[in-house]
């Protein structure tokens, strides 16, 4: 599964960069929201194509009022899913293992 996200996220990433089309970044952006929260549970070392991709539509000329809000919000939610997630692995990596 992660070879396929990873494809599919390196397609997306050539296209966030230079879509000229607002209709594609909406898709784009649509996508990320169905795929980050795969991502922050199974696939972390994704986090930073994903962010790329991101920073990528936020500079795009064709990226509207709209919809550089809905990547703000989508920065947000991801930072705070990650944080969220390494708090739970320290948590889980502090818990006192099975007695031996």
């Amino acid at each position: 599964m992660s070879a396929i996200l990873t494809s599919i996220l390196a397609i997306i990433g050539q296209l966030a960069g230079s879509t000229g089309n607002a209709a594609l970044v909406e898709k784009i952006i649509e996508a990320l929201i169905a795929i980050i929260p795969v991502v922050v549970k199974e696939y972390q070392d994704l986090a930073p194509i994903i962010q790329n991709i991101i920073t990528a539509l936020k500079s795009d000329p064709s990226t509207t009022a709209v919809q550089l809000e809905q990547l703000q919000q989508l920065e947000i939610q991801w930072d705070a899913e990650f944080e969220a997630a390494a708090a739970a692995a320290l948590a889980q990596d502090a818990a006192p293992g099975p007695a031996a």
